[in-house]
């Protein structure tokens, strides 16, 4: 069974850029020695949400990274087209207008099949019209020539 992570993706993004939102709005006391990043952040909020293990959402940083919808992992930092394409829908609206698309295309080319079929007859109708009127001519040039030529 293939599984699709679109969702988990748009929601990585998603909470990246509420987590900048939020970065600098008040002033944080830290009860903790250690201080939580934002890629431990967003892990733990994955993970509560969609049940993954941490392997997965590695991948799932790492696949951001190769889409360049993320500048870095370790500092997990989004870029200026991970903004973009976000706000855009990400990839649960990237995945329905690629389907969207072939759709439309596939319409296109059963279109075109239909059409290339009734231009198919056409010419063939065409072409048999023009040898009944060729054969026709061919007909009355026989007779203007040979037909003198009998009465003579």
């Amino acid at each position: 069974m293939e599984r699709n992570y679109d969702v988990e993706l748009d929601y990585i993004l998603e909470e990246l850029i509420k987590e900048y939102e939020n970065m600098y709005k008040g002033v944080n006391f830290y009860s903790e020695d250690r201080i939580a990043t934002t890629k431990d952040k967003i892990t733990e909020k994955v993970m509560a949400k969609f049940n993954l293990k941490e392997w997965e959402i590695n991948i799932l940083f790492y696949k951001l990274l190769i889409d360049e919808y993320l500048k870095s992992v370790d500092p997990l930092t989004i870029s200026l087209e991970g903004l973009v394409f976000r706000n855009n829908g990400g990839y649960v609206q990237k995945m329905k207008s690629s389907l969207f698309e072939a759709k439309r295309l596939e319409t296109i080319q059963n279109d075109f099949k239909k059409y290339s079929f009734g231009l198919m007859i056409f010419t063939a109708v065409v072409a048999l019209g023009t040898l009944i009127s060729a054969w026709f001519f061919a007909i009355e040039i026989y007779k203007y020539y040979f037909s003198n030529d009998l009465v003579k």
